[in-house]
């Protein structure tokens, strides 16, 4: 595995996309795969979060520069951010669908346009697992690694940019 040091800030951003809708394609698995584990509205809003970094990671890498490298850090961290709170508070939140939350998220025009996808209708009590350790947990861990690498990327593209 490369160090993060010897990547090309392009290659970086494109994986990142890529990492990201991947991780979606595996909450899609998730939910209708075998397990039929149902989102709740909180899980929903982290699916959000991971589309804006795709989004934000693929226009970085066609555009190539570090700025976007930290707006990924900066949407990463407010995802671990949420998802920590999750992790954190999730399984004292037994009514997700009747809370603000809930219904702020299933108001949303995409619950409407691909609910299959973006309709939370599990509870955040809820526990499932995926590879031994809860959703939300890898998710956490998923968001902060991706938020410390761009951080990474980022201040090392700006120190080479910022030499004379």
């Amino acid at each position: 595995m490369l160090p993060l040091s010897t990547l090309s800030l392009r290659s970086f951003l494109a994986a990142t996309a890529a990492f990201c809708v991947g991780l979606l394609l595996y909450a899609a698995y998730l939910q209708h795969g075998p397990q039929f584990q149902q989102p709740c509205p909180l899980c929903v809003l982290q699916r959000y979060v991971y589309i804006a970094i795709a989004l934000i990671a693929a226009v970085g890498a066609w555009r190539n520069h570090y700025g976007y490298a930290v707006g990924v850090a900066v949407v990463a961290g407010d995802g671990a951010l949420l998802a920590g709170w999750q992790v954190a508070k999730g399984s004292t939140m037994t009514a997700c669908q009747a809370d603000p939350i809930g219904q702020f998220v299933n108001g949303l025009p995409t619950a409407d346009w691909f609910p299959q996808y973006f309709f939370a209708n599990g509870g955040c009590a809820d526990r499932y697992d995926a590879l031994g350790l809860p959703v939300p947990v890898w998710s956490l861990l998923c968001f902060a690694g991706i938020a410390i690498a761009a951080g990474w990327v980022a201040w090392q593209q700006h120190r080479l940019k910022a030499k004379p």
